[in-house]
């Protein structure tokens, strides 16, 4: 049972994930084909920067509940809501103490900019005029499993 619910916690943090890296693929094609003067600036920072983060955070709530689950956290979903919810923090906190370790370069620094911004919902409701956030190129490279598969679930 544990293994199916960090499966599952997997699978469906791995399709936020690389729906949030495709989306920001989409918003650089777009900026060039409609003659967007910069179009990293406009990924970053345009239309669909707000979509493309909420995708990403949440892919790496779920991925960093599953490393939790797998590495012999609780998965009731009660469990998760209540001692986790959507601080990423206290997700990578949870799944280190159960001894998770993540090869990922930078995995916390990107989780210590994009965690108020996500779990404050910026990204859903009303938010600063400005906000600090990891590029996401960074983002992607950190979650360079997302492709490759993870074998406890293979």
């Amino acid at each position: 049972m544990t293994a199916d619910a960090a499966g599952a916690l997997y699978t469906l943090g791995r399709a936020h994930a690389l729906s949030g890296n495709h989306l920001y693929a989409a918003a650089l094609d777009y900026a060039v084909d409609e003659g967007i003067p910069d179009p990293d600036h406009f990924a970053f920072n345009g239309t669909f920067s707000l979509s493309t983060y909420y995708l990403l955070g949440l892919g790496i709530e779920l991925l960093l509940k599953a490393a939790y689950v797998a590495s012999g956290g609780q998965h009731d979903d009660k469990h998760l809501r209540n001692a986790i919810g959507h601080d990423l923090k206290v997700a990578l906190e949870h799944a280190r103490n159960q001894g998770f370790e993540s090869a990922a370069p930078r995995l916390a620094d990107i989780i210590e900019v994009l965690n108020e911004p996500y779990t404050k919902h910026f990204f859903r409701y009303s938010r600063p005029e400005a906000m600090g956030l990891p590029v996401v190129p960074e983002i992607v490279e950190a979650l360079g499993f997302v492709d490759k598969g993870y074998p406890e679930f293979d």
